[in-house]
């Protein structure tokens, strides 16, 4: 018998040219709810996100969405919090109920035999919450302790400090929590953000795994079970502050300092959002960017930097992070805004547009790399009201861009004297 030996020579490498996305199944559903499938057949594993346009924008009160999340899965129909959390730790499922700045979200993650069980729970939590004024109580408590441990951490206060220069500390994405918030936030308010928008007329259903056609009566079910409210989804218009810079500096007893440099950018429906985005990956989206091979690699001032593009349905924000040695802070600073003006002033060379454009393209497989991967790429475009059928079309484009194009979108949004510096911990 002839045995081949498979590492005398290398395997080919080729460049990825294309993205293999898997088939979503759209509709809509009772109470015109819009469904989005990503199925995978006998994966065993089913997970069905439902997604209501109830953050801080909709808020009366500061701090009302993520408080309502918070008390939805404390106790619902006949349940206690603890028999609830018993019930659905017996059926080897979890859910969970969480907000973000523009959206509150409820997930279940269950075993497809016991699918029904689990949107039967769903149906409760969403229908028929408690809210009673003990879980409120115990969450408030649980939630401003919590609070405390956080606000002892520079990486926290720093970026809390930032987001509130950068939009405003009245702002929904820029406000703060804060202990008086929370004493201040009375449980009929609670129930009010509830009942206005935790509803099927500002609902989206993202389910991924083990699909197929006899399930859609349940899913059906779900949706059929929800009411709708009086309040209509209506587009926000804010005000946010002129894009402008400053610099912070809040002295530490720890050796740590947190450092956090942003400016206000823009949303990803804005023409601009692609070609920033590759900007934001050159300077510090992956390991071998320039500002990880220079402050990390060569200097050795910090175990990890990294430039990220933030965005949220009505704004968005560059940030730039990074966590040093006091004694390190201003050359760690200096060298970051070398950094930005470098990208302003050079242009890049075409290995360098090769390296970034074979990461962004690795990154994008790993998007859909599976059911579970692809519906969170779905639900980010879906609700920022991007088509879907657009997809192909923006990959594309966010790896076409010329080094001129690259550096026009710099000299954009990278001049150092639009961007807050925030600096926590350093020594006076």
């Amino acid at each position: 018998m002839r045995y081949l030996n498979y590492l005398s020579r290398a395997p080919t490498v080729e460049a990825v040219s294309s993205i293999h996305m898997p088939e979503v199944i759209q509709m809509t559903s009772y109470q015109d709810i819009p469904i989005y499938q990503v199925r995978k057949a006998n994966c065993g594993i089913v997970m069905i996100d439902l997604v209501f346009q109830a953050g801080r924008p909709q808020e009366k009160l500061k701090l009302a969405a993520a408080s309502c999340a918070a008390l939805m899965r404390e106790s619902a129909g006949s349940f206690s919090a603890a028999q609830l959390s018993e019930r659905i730790d017996f059926l080897g499922a979890s859910i969970t109920c969480t907000a973000s700045l523009d959206h509150i979200s409820i997930k279940a993650i269950s075993q497809k035999r016991h699918l029904s069980e689990i949107t039967a729970i769903l149906k409760m939590i969403i229908n028929e919450p408690q809210l009673k004024n003990e879980d409120w109580q115990h969450i408030k408590s649980k939630s401003k302790e919590k609070l405390k441990i956080q606000l002892a951490k520079n990486d926290v206060v720093s970026y809390r400090l930032l987001t509130e220069k950068i939009y405003g500390s009245n702002h929904p994405y820029g406000y703060n929590s804060t202990s008086e918030l929370y004493d201040h936030l009375e449980l009929e308010e609670i129930k009010a953000h509830f009942h206005q928008y935790v509803k099927a007329n500002h609902c989206q259903l993202f389910v991924a795994g083990d699909l197929d056609d006899k399930d859609q009566s349940v899913l059906d079910g779900l949706c059929q079970s929800m009411t709708k409210s009086s309040i209509t989804s209506e587009k926000v218009d804010y005000q946010s502050p002129a894009v402008q810079g400053g610099s912070i500096v809040v002295p530490g007893a720890l050796n740590q300092t947190s450092i956090r440099i942003g400016r206000r950018s823009c949303t990803m429906k804005h023409p601009d959002y692609f070609r920033l985005q590759y900007v934001c990956n050159l300077l510090g989206g992956y390991f071998g960017s320039r500002l990880v091979v220079k402050i990390r690699e060569e200097m050795g001032l910090t175990y990890s930097i990294y430039c990220l593009l933030d965005n949220h349905v009505y704004d968005g924000d560059i940030m730039i992070a990074a966590e040093v040695s006091n004694e390190n802070v201003w050359n760690c600073m200096k060298e970051i805004h070398k950094a930005m003006e470098t990208i302003r002033e050079e242009l890049v060379s075409e290995e360098e547009c090769a390296t970034v454009n074979k990461y962004m393209m690795g990154n994008y497989m790993n998007l859909f790399d599976g059911p579970f991967n692809s519906i969170r790429t779905i639900k980010s475009l879906a609700l920022a009201d991007i088509p879907l059928d657009d997809l192909d079309t923006l990959i594309k484009a966010s790896l076409s861009f010329d080094s001129y194009q690259i550096r026009d979108m710099a000299r954009k949004y990278f001049d150092r004297n639009d961007f807050w510096n925030v600096i926590v911990g350093a020594p006076e």
